[in-house]
């Protein structure tokens, strides 16, 4: 876990840095959208969005995994079979 920490912490620093070198102007058009920023603002935001996504995926995937654990029915309301019959033990002589 603090592997990924330091990974997460250092590709952040990359892209400020890369986004900070390159103060530029640019004009980002997305379907009808039109915006001019700085190169460091889309690129912050852009790997925000892009955080923020693999974040949505990871925590839908999280999801999935638990609704599709066994018992997950039963707590889903589903309604529950009864246990099987037991026969009773012998009497002892």
């Amino acid at each position: 876990m603090q592997v990924l920490l330091a990974l997460v912490a250092v590709l952040m620093f990359a892209v400020a840095i890369f986004a900070f070198q390159n103060p530029d102007s640019v004009t980002v058009r997305f379907l009808h959208w039109q915006i001019s920023a700085t190169v460091a603002v889309v690129t912050i935001a852009s790997a925000a969005v892009g955080a923020l996504a693999a974040a949505l995926a990871s925590l839908a995937a999280r999801f999935v995994k638990w609704t599709r654990r066994p018992g997950a029915s039963a707590r889903a309301g589903a309604p529950v079979a009864p246990p099987p019959p037991t026969t009773p033990p012998p009497p002892h002589p």
